[in-house]
């Protein structure tokens, strides 16, 4: 039934366009049959305009009746169906990308990555549905870890994890995405986000941070943690 209704929803305009062409087929013989009754002189060509003119008056009727139909459930009983029954269109983007800028410099386009404060935001961490529970902040990290925490924002579209050094450049990396809910029905602290293979990167203090996305590309404040990885 969300199917079907969802489907009027979309195709309303092209529905009532087709009863409206039906409607004036029908309107123009129950005209023509109304006006062949009133010049028959003959009871069989009586009989026949009226039959006629009593199917078009009751395609009519059958057509107003579902133009009424379909304005009912496109207009009353669809936008009260939940988010869930909705097709989520989720933004056609990069997942691990980071945010860019385009400026012009001396007649050149340059991409800019945007640089944030060096130092994480712990109180960004306190949102239960986008946040990291492990590794915890200031924890030292060697070799492959799991990082846990939850993504289950409202219209959940997408999560990534990054990183950045804290020391040099504020640029953030993207260690890994994923499009799955993460802690959909009740949290504990084994939901796993994703892993971080720390020796490819340089012992050093980092920031690591959840960024959650919702379908229309919104997002909460990310949460973000400070890290040292060891050798």
């Amino acid at each position: 039934m969300n199917e079907i209704m969802l489907f009027l929803e979309r195709q309303q305009g092209w529905i009532y366009a087709i009863l409206g062409v039906v409607a004036v087929f029908y309107l123009r013989q129950g005209v023509f049959a109304y006006m062949e009754r009133r010049r028959a002189r003959f009871r069989l060509e009586h009989e026949k305009s009226h039959r006629t003119l009593m199917i078009a008056g009751s395609m009519l009727v059958l057509i107003s009746f579902g133009a009424l139909l379909v304005f009912l459930m496109t207009n009353v009983l669809s936008p009260a169906l939940p988010a869930s029954a909705r097709p989520t269109a989720v933004p056609t983007v990069n997942l691990l990308a980071s945010p860019e800028v385009q400026i012009e410099a001396g007649g050149a386009q340059v991409t800019i990555t945007p640089r944030t404060d060096l130092d994480p935001n712990l109180a960004s961490c306190l949102n239960p549905d986008a946040t990291i529970t492990w590794p915890l902040d200031g924890t030292q990290l060697r070799g492959v870890v799991e990082i846990l925490g939850a993504a289950n924002i409202d219209n959940f579209a997408f999560y990534k994890i990054e990183y950045r050094s804290i020391a040099g450049e504020g640029t953030w990396r993207a260690i890994m995405a994923g499009t799955n809910l993460v802690c959909e029905d009740f949290c504990e602290v084994e939901d796993l986000l994703g892993t971080w293979d720390t020796s490819l990167v340089s012992p050093a203090e980092y920031a690591l941070r959840l960024v959650v996305t919702d379908t229309s590309g919104n997002a909460p404040q990310p949460c973000e943690i400070r890290v040292s990885v060891v050798p």
